[in-house]
């Protein structure tokens, strides 16, 4: 069991627990917004992704094998959302603009995670490797692999959605100043557009 877990744990740990768009929009938000009022996206991304995990088990890797355009398109899609997220976590110091303010719901965040290009790419790497009943003898099946890959990322991820808001709320602590906190939010929207850079490459 060791030998098929452990590893299946520690590559979710390192895809999830890395810098990346969810990661960095959680500490904005935590440092913004604060713990309770990031609670829905935090859930967003944790039961937003084991969605898409289903969606690519019944199929959606099959069908990006036999159509790599839907990719891309969805690729182009992601980068044009991350872009729309960086200007609302630069502009979430606006107090007068409420759509501006707010943290990101629910709804917004477990879409994300359909057009995340990131996401996508570690669930689809994922599934192909820990779903290989024939290499791996702890499993049976593919429907057993995908369970214990539902497991991995659901206890990696509410270790890591808790983990880089916890870290918001941190600098909150320290980050008082309106011009500190309009700093703040330049650098995280900054980091946000530049992943879609590494995700381009990453594609390439």
């Amino acid at each position: 069991m060791l030998e098929y877990f452990l590893p299946l744990l520690t590559l979710c740990m390192i895809q999830s627990g890395t810098p990346g768009p969810n990661n960095i929009m959680l500490t904005a938000s935590g440092k913004n917004f604060g713990f309770i009022k990031t609670i829905p996206h935090m859930l967003g991304v944790v039961l937003g992704y084991l969605t898409l995990l289903t969606v690519l088990s019944l199929g959606l890797i099959t069908i990006f094998d036999q159509y790599p355009i839907v990719q891309e398109i969805l690729k182009y899609i992601g980068a044009c959302y991350l872009l729309y997220l960086a200007y609302r976590i630069y502009s979430s110091d606006n107090k007068d603009d409420p759509s501006k303010s707010r943290p990101l719901t629910f709804i917004e965040v477990t879409l994300f995670q359909y057009v995340n290009p990131k996401g996508i790419m570690m669930g689809i790497t994922t599934i192909t490797i820990y779903t290989d009943f024939h290499k791996y003898e702890f499993i049976d099946s593919f429907v057993e692999g995908m369970m214990f890959i539902f497991l991995s990322y659901t206890i990696v991820n509410i270790i890591a959605v808790i983990g880089w808001t916890a870290v918001g709320v941190t600098l909150d602590n320290f980050i008082k100043s309106n011009k500190a906190i309009k700093r703040f939010n330049t650098i995280m929207a900054i980091l946000l557009v530049l992943t879609i850079g590494l995700i381009f490459s990453n594609f390439s």
